[in-house]
């Protein structure tokens, strides 16, 4: 959050972030910037990115229902709703705390809003996280497709918990998911890997974490095929800078970045 900063710059975005205290994260964001004093590029374009994924799926022709797992404190869901409030039926937000908070400062400074907003306290591992949207008439339906936003966590997943996920949203619509991703070191040049290798391993270490998980494209393209979908697209961080400031600067080739994007669906029309 504090290194993506410069992206929140607008209401409603930038009214919602002023009410925040993200003064618990100043002692990580020091030791990660000793260690690569450019890594919020890393992080500006990946949030970029991933709007503009959303809004592209939004573009299209009809209503949709957005889920975003492991929501945080992202001010990214009142941002599309804000900019997309026709095309979205409800907003979902999961995490396993602080959404009685976020709830509570939506309905305060977006009453008009809030009825399309959804602050869910669930742990998105679950094998019930389906029902866990439908209860308390949260307002969930089958029958709109959902757009289910994964950023921020993957690296914190087991491949099967990931995979599960995915399978859950197995319905007879179609559904898409944006999900960001860490590479393995071997597709990263040998002079970066110590980067990424060093920023998780730090992260790690302050948040009390397990060991990290990586991806491959081709292994999210397996997990998406094993529940009956695909991988549809792939985006590497040169892209992502590309998308935001329309040079390559940091990222001049896909092996320069650590960090992918990809788009998968499920559900009968999917393959």
């Amino acid at each position: 959050m504090r290194w993506a900063m410069p992206l929140y710059k607008e209401s409603p975005a930038l009214k919602y972030i002023n009410r925040l205290d993200l003064s618990s994260g100043n002692e990580l964001l020091k030791k990660c910037d000793s260690i690569c004093n450019w890594y919020s590029e890393v992080i500006l374009n990946r949030k970029s990115f991933i709007k503009y994924l959303v809004e592209k799926e939004l573009s299209a022709e009809g209503e949709y229902q957005l889920v975003f797992m492991a929501a945080g404190k992202s001010p990214l869901p009142i941002e599309l709703l804000f900019n997309n409030h026709s095309k979205i039926h409800r907003v979902f937000e999961i995490d396993l705390s602080g959404m009685e908070n976020k709830n509570a400062l939506y309905i305060e400074l977006f009453p008009d809003l809030s009825n399309k907003l959804r602050c869910i306290t669930g742990d998105i591992t679950s094998p019930g996280i389906i029902n866990i949207l439908y209860d308390h008439g949260n307002g969930y339906r089958r029958d709109i497709p959902s757009i289910i936003v994964m950023e921020g966590i993957s690296y914190y997943l087991h491949k099967l918990e990931l995979q599960n996920i995915v399978s859950h949203f197995c319905s007879n619509r179609e559904n898409i998911f944006i999900i960001e991703y860490l590479l393995p070191d071997s597709y990263v040049i040998q002079e970066r890997q110590f980067i990424s290798r060093k920023i998780f391993a730090t992260i790690r270490k302050e948040c009390g974490l397990s060991d990290i998980t990586e991806y491959t494209r081709d292994e999210l393209k397996n997990i998406f095929r094993k529940t009956g979908g695909d991988l549809i697209s792939g985006y590497s961080m040169s892209d992502m800078e590309f998308n935001r400031t329309g040079v390559y600067r940091y990222f001049k080739k896909p092996e320069d970045g650590w960090i992918e994007c990809a788009i998968g669906v499920t559900g009968p029309d999917s393959k």
